[in-house]
């Protein structure tokens, strides 16, 4: 079987292994599989909450998820996402895992529908696919698939507002025509200083990550510099300090329209 760590929105193909690539989701839209550079979830990136909840969301009842051995509880809610739709959740035998903590939250968390053996594990898989209901769809060109841009990919955001003064959550209080927004600490403000406010927060972050940026490309710089190390870390090292320089520059022009 062909083995994949997508760069690049691909359409799925059958015979495929897609493997997450190192610190980042592996997601699954419009029949086309994702990396992406998301938010951590459960402290984790690439999460399994990720990938189950969005395939989910897809296949609906033609996925089977499955919790080997990992420690804290990433699977979770995934697993509950593809119950939730009518799948098959299968759980690795807490008892014989070598880190029982993620088979076993989905077991207290979730009703499933296998706790087997890692043995078992094969025989169950090719029973399930070779049993159930077949699965059809208009598979998607490799430009659809391309035209996923990142902004489609992520989960709708929250609603609601931070304060800039403590970053504590707001309430919106109202007053007749009169709306205030106060945050759990007492930061009150009416609605034009909140966005006079919030304008000034904004540009103290953007300040705090130019700092680091440039922290970053003076460390990458030194460490391209050391004599000591291969010429393919130093060029590594140097790649990331140009990156660095660049995002400097871009983050420049983002502070002059401020």
């Amino acid at each position: 079987m062909r083995v994949v760590s997508p760069e690049t929105p691909e359409p799925i193909a059958p015979g495929n292994i897609y493997v997450a690539a190192s610190n980042r989701h592996l997601a699954i839209r419009s029949h086309c599989v994702v990396s992406w550079m998301g938010p951590r979830e459960n402290r984790h990136r690439p999460s399994v909450d990720v990938l189950f909840r969005s395939a989910a969301r897809v296949y609906r009842h033609h996925v089977i998820a499955l919790i080997l051995s990992g420690a804290l509880d990433d699977g979770s809610a995934g697993a509950l996402a593809v119950k939730a739709r009518g799948g098959t959740v299968i759980v690795q035998d807490p008892k014989e895992a070598t880190v029982d903590d993620m088979p076993a939250n989905v077991l207290r968390r979730v009703k499933t529908d296998y706790c087997v053996s890692s043995k078992e594990i094969p025989l169950l898989l090719l029973k399930l696919t070779s049993t159930g209901p077949s699965l059809k769809f208009k598979k998607p060109t490799p430009r659809q698939c391309q035209m996923l841009g990142e902004n489609n990919i992520g989960e709708m955001e929250p609603p609601g507002f931070t304060c800039p003064d403590c970053g504590g959550v707001v309430m919106k209080i109202q007053d007749g025509k009169r709306s205030q927004y106060r945050c759990h600490v007492g930061h009150i403000f009416s609605l034009d200083s909140f966005t006079e406010a919030h304008a000034d927060a904004l540009e103290r972050a953007m300040w705090v990550a130019l700092r680091k940026l440039n922290e970053q490309h003076a460390l990458q710089s030194s460490l391209a510099g050391n004599s000591s190390i291969s010429q393919y870390l130093k060029k590594r090292h140097q790649e990331n300090a140009d990156a660095a320089k660049n995002d400097m520059r871009l983050l420049h022009q983002i502070l002059a329209r401020l």
